[in-house]
């Protein structure tokens, strides 16, 4: 069973990936969050396998 806490870990790692990718931008932050959640929630009906938490929040 899925918690919460795994949830917004997910979406935490998910969302500082995409950030990366899009550069770094300032004053974005819950726009990235949406979206990771938006693709995390898309993604629990094919339960795909976690991934272990590779980000340490700075």
């Amino acid at each position: 069973m899925i918690t919460a806490i795994d949830r917004d870990q997910e979406i935490r790692n998910l969302a500082y990936f995409l950030w990366e990718k899009a550069g770094r931008p300032t004053g974005q932050e819950h726009d990235f969050w949406a979206e990771a959640a938006r693709r995390i929630e898309g993604d629990r009906s094919c339960e795909l396998p976690r991934q272990e938490n590779r980000f340490v929040a700075r």
